[in-house]
């Protein structure tokens, strides 16, 4: 037996699960530090554009729609593993939704339908039980020991959902028309779930015309659900995928007008909720996009916005009709026309085309004005998104938005539109850029705003010479993975030196850090000798500064210039204070320069040395570094050893050694950023076996890479 799918939009999980291809993807991923990305990202922001997922996109715009008068909840979730390293400047389908639509524990069957089942006809086969036993109850002409036998008759429809389609056998008992009644329905019931299609469909109409009322409703509804679970039966491949375009449509068809009889029929009946909801499948199957559209235009326009299930609601629409079916270019439906040009307009790659919608031409847009008729600061929004992303006519896009950045507040659409104004503005390079940011600032309180403001800022600090404004007292930018960015690979010495005693744990540490490493990799030894006196005793050893992962502390690894290691077996070195002073005295040190290399190593320091991580030009960090100097590598430390006629045997073969496993097991280089051909790493090789055949490094060494 069957119950109706839930009702409203807390049972949209209508058929298949989403597949929406450049939609969600959300797989935890790194995010291009800046606001004036084309092409589709996992890490979306508060500006609508085409970078985000369709999802967060469609949420915004709805969320406009309601003003700042139902901000949800105003307060930043907890990181998740999704997005690590993000901030508050970008975010995630599953963050938003964190956000401002936390995921109930309970309630309105909302458990069953992330239990067992999920998304199948089965999801409600527990909760159907009580409705059946409940009708059970009430029917009359049951003969004794029928209502029991019913009863437990009804337990055989399991097995049809775990993948036993076999047909039970029946209880003999039930011989009453009342009782035969019931039978017949579990036994059409028992079809639906194992795909007999054809007997189930039998079975419902016979009880069509029932006396007993439960039946002859409960019948009329499933014949519907019958026709729409046949319809879509052939589209399913063999992974569970689902391609609605090998559906039955005419199946789905007749599923539709089912559908429609039974509404009226039941215009208040128990199915009639959940049947309006199915009227979306049957439209999605028989592929009538406008319909469809129609319909999803209809329900996002009443959809309470701070309703638990509005997401769900969200990801129907993304993956029937965006990633489903598609939409016409001029469906009459604002709020998802505006989401589908945002997704044409996305940068992608060529050898995607077929996977991807037609892109948006000027003249598809312009076409559309009639339907952004009554919303033009929508429609204006969509012709300068264009004109960006696409055309990149920078100066056309300033034209279509009006200057407005000293509002007290913010909905997302006027954001949005006040936002690509000023990214247009940097495109051009005008000088007016970084006041519009300073002015946007101050009204950007909307959760995704201010941070994404203030990377825009920092950003044009970075790009003008005035990294020191980002610092000082009075800074706007407060967000602490920009900070952090920005003193990692843009920061010379003194900012360092000066956040290293800033009152942020976080800051302070990601700058000593920063100064400690590139003091040593520079050469400035006399310096990293004083800065090493400001590494706290409280200081930690794990973590990594080039990002954060799921670790909620963001730990920075400051102590292993304290306490970290220095020496391995066979190669004993001094702690990095005594290795620094010794180089600080004796720049060529060859046993200083290897103890160096050592400390590097043992402390999975190469990394940062090689600049692994470092920004491209056109996001925040990407500048060339106000650090003086080029860092000395793992690998230019031991060249250096190697082109020393000073240094003993003994630190030449382990320099040897130690130049061949650069490139163990990979054969890539792991010592510096720069590979050398196959035939050097041989000759290191040789030499050691050849020349210092007694050395263990010689002994240990069997293979080159």
């Amino acid at each position: 037996m069957t119950l109706p799918v839930l009702a409203g939009v807390a049972g949209l999980a209508l058929a298949a699960s989403p597949q929406s291809g450049g939609a969600s993807a959300d797989m935890g991923c790194e995010a291009s530090w800046t606001l004036a990305v084309s092409s589709y990202e996992c890490a979306g922001s508060g500006l609508i554009g085409p970078r985000n997922d369709t999802r967060i996109n469609l949420a915004w715009l709805l969320r406009d729609q309601a003003g700042l008068s139902a901000p949800g909840k105003l307060g930043y979730p907890a990181p998740d593993w999704y997005g690590a390293g993000y901030g508050h400047v970008f975010l995630s389908w599953e963050t938003l939704q964190a956000a401002f639509w936390p995921r109930p524990e309970s309630g309105d069957g909302e458990e069953e339908a992330s239990g067992a089942y999920q998304g199948s006809r089965c999801q409600t086969l527990a909760s159907g039980g009580e409705a059946f036993s409940a009708a059970l109850a009430a029917a009359k002409g049951l003969r004794p020991g029928e209502r029991e036998a019913l009863a437990q008759a009804r337990e055989l429809l399991g097995p049809a959902c775990a993948g036993d389609k076999a047909a039970p056998a029946w209880p003999a008992s039930v011989t009453s028309p009342a009782g035969l009644g019931y039978l017949g329905y579990l036994q059409g019931a028992h079809a639906f779930y194992a795909d007999d299609f054809a007997a189930a469909r039998a079975r419902f109409a016979e009880l069509a015309g029932a006396r007993d009322p439960w039946l002859a409703e409960t019948a009329r509804y499933m014949t519907a659900r019958n026709e729409l679970a046949a319809a879509q039966a052939g589209g399913f491949d063999e992974w569970g995928g689902f391609d609605a375009g090998k559906a039955d449509r005419a199946t789905a068809t007749r599923g539709a007008a089912a559908l429609d009889a039974y509404l009226r029929a039941y215009p208040a009946g128990r199915y009639a909720a959940s049947a309006r909801g199915l009227k979306r499948r049957a439209a999605w199957l028989s592929g009538q996009v406008e319909p469809l559209a129609q319909a999803y235009s209809a329900l996002l326009a009443t959809q309470p916005l701070l309703d638990p299930g509005t997401p769900m609601l969200f990801e129907e629409v993304d993956s029937k009709q965006l990633f489903g079916i598609g939409l016409g270019d001029r469906a009459q439906a604002p709020l998802l026309l505006a989401t589908w040009d945002l997704l044409r307009m996305r940068r992608s790659d060529p050898e995607m085309a077929e996977y991807v919608p037609k892109p948006l031409s000027a003249a598809d847009l312009a076409a559309q004005a009639p339907v952004f008729a009554k919303d033009p600061e929508l429609y204006g929004f969509l012709q300068a998104s264009h004109a960006f992303h696409v055309a990149q006519d920078y100066r056309r896009g300033l034209a279509l938005i009006p200057d407005d950045a000293r509002r007290p507040a913010y909905a997302p659409l006027a954001f949005s539109r006040q936002v690509l104004r000023g990214l247009a503005l940097e495109k051009l390079d005008d000088r007016n850029a970084a006041g519009f940011w300073q002015e946007l600032i101050g009204g950007a309180r909307d959760l995704y705003q201010r941070p994404a403001v203030e990377l825009a800022l920092a950003m044009n600090r970075e790009r003008h010479g005035t990294l020191d404004r980002v610092f000082a007292a009075d800074s706007p930018v407060t967000e602490p993975e920009i900070r952090a960015r920005l003193l990692q690979h843009i920061a010379g010495p003194e900012l360092l030196r000066s956040r290293a005693r800033a009152a942020s744990r976080l800051e302070r540490e990601v700058a000593l850090f920063t100064l400690l490493y590139k003091d040593l990799s520079r050469g400035r030894y006399a310096d990293f000798g004083k800065d090493l006196a400001m590494v706290p005793a409280s200081a930690g050893t794990g973590g990594w500064v080039n990002g954060w992962s799921s670790d909620v502390e963001r730990q920075v690894p400051l102590a292993l210039f304290t306490r970290g290691r220095w020496e391995s077996s066979g190669f004993p070195c001094p702690g990095i204070a005594r290795t620094a002073a010794t180089l600080a005295a004796r720049p060529a040190d060859v046993r200083g320069r290897l103890c160096l290399a050592e400390f590097y190593r043992l402390n999975d320091l190469d990394g940062y040395l090689a600049d692994e991580g470092k920004p491209p030009v056109d996001q925040l960090g990407g500048s060339p570094s106000l650090f003086p100097g080029k860092a000395m590598t793992r690998a230019d430390l031991y060249a250096a050893v190697l082109a020393d006629r000073s240094a003993t045997p003994a630190d030449t073969a382990y320099a040897l050694y130690r130049s061949v496993m650069c490139y163990a097991p990979s054969g890539n280089n792991s010592c510096g950023s720069t590979d050398v051909p196959l035939a050097r790493r041989k000759a290191w090789h040789d030499r050691l076996k050849r020349e210092f055949p007694k050395s263990p490094w010689a002994a240990s060494l069997k293979y080159y890479w």
